[in-house]
């Protein structure tokens, strides 16, 4: 399923995916010459920046998909963490760029080629009970076994450092305002959060075990985020101990172990759920 898609994302970014740039292995894996020539075709387009419309990537004869994709997050209205109970007043993260790979791992080195992707970097509120647009998801029929995805700064093979989204949130993942209650004592607290590809050409979520079959039939995807899973990993008795006497409350420093707490959460812990249905 050598399928590679793409869109322009509305922020611009879809030429400079390095994973599709890199990803012109058709003909090499024994498919026609004239599959070579249009992944050539395809990848000199996006590298020129020019497209205006959807691009074919691939020539397998597989049948296209287009379907929607949206976020949901789950109710946070009050949060469990240790002994705390966190209330928030801002909670955002960006979302963005997804590829869908039908390998085990979405990992550049194990997934040649998508089979579908979702190419818009789109910033979500985590406080807002409806579902959220992310855009659409351009493919080919198939399954669908893992994922890959950025938090919305992203480290393309043509960028030498990575680079944040204007989705962003202040230029960051995720971005977090509240207050912590523990019996009559309170914390306020804020959070600049960045999830980072760890090296250039990867995503900051460079696999997720994702399980799907799309066909002919309509269907959606709902990406799940639940950022109450992400705070409780984090100790805030040690926050209180940090800001203690500071009636400014505590800011969530990157490095500091908070920090590092909530990336790992989003990144492997407890990262986002994907989930496909029939479209009604």
């Amino acid at each position: 399923m050598n399928a590679r898609n793409a869109l322009p994302a509305r922020n611009g970014h879809t030429a400079r995916d390095g994973h599709t740039a890199r990803n012109g292995h058709t003909a090499r894996n024994g498919h026609t010459a004239r599959d070579g020539r249009a992944a050539r075709r395809c990848a000199l387009a996006l590298a020129l920046l020019a497209v205006t419309t959807a691009v074919g990537c691939a020539g397998t004869g597989q049948p296209e998909v287009s379907y929607l994709a949206h976020a949901e997050a789950a109710p946070a209205a009050e949060i469990a963490a240790g002994a705390w109970t966190i209330a928030l007043d801002e909670a955002e993260v960006a979302f963005g760029p997804v590829q869908l790979c039908a390998a085990a791992s979405g990992s550049a080195t194990l997934c040649d080629t998508a089979i579908a992707e979702l190419l818009s970097i789109v910033r979500v509120d985590l406080l807002d009970p409806e579902p959220q647009p992310l855009g659409r998801v351009r493919g080919f029929e198939g399954e669908i076994r893992s994922a890959s995805f950025d938090y919305g700064i992203h480290w393309f093979l043509t960028e030498s450092a990575p680079v944040p989204s204007p989705a962003a949130p202040g230029g960051h993942s995720l971005r977090l305002r509240g207050r912590a209650t523990r019996g009559a004592e309170a914390l306020d607290f804020a959070a600049d959060v960045d999830a980072v590809p760890q090296f250039q050409g990867l995503r900051a979520v460079p696999s997720l075990a994702v399980a799907a079959r799309v066909g002919a039939e309509p269907v959606r995807l709902a990406v799940r985020f639940d950022v109450g899973a992400w705070l409780a990993r984090v100790d805030f008795d040690a926050l209180a101990e940090a800001a203690a006497g500071n009636a400014a409350g505590v800011v969530i420093a990157p490095g500091s172990r908070a920090h590092n707490a909530l990336v790992l959460a989003m990144t492997a812990q407890r990262p986002p759920e994907l989930v496909w249905s029939v479209s009604p």
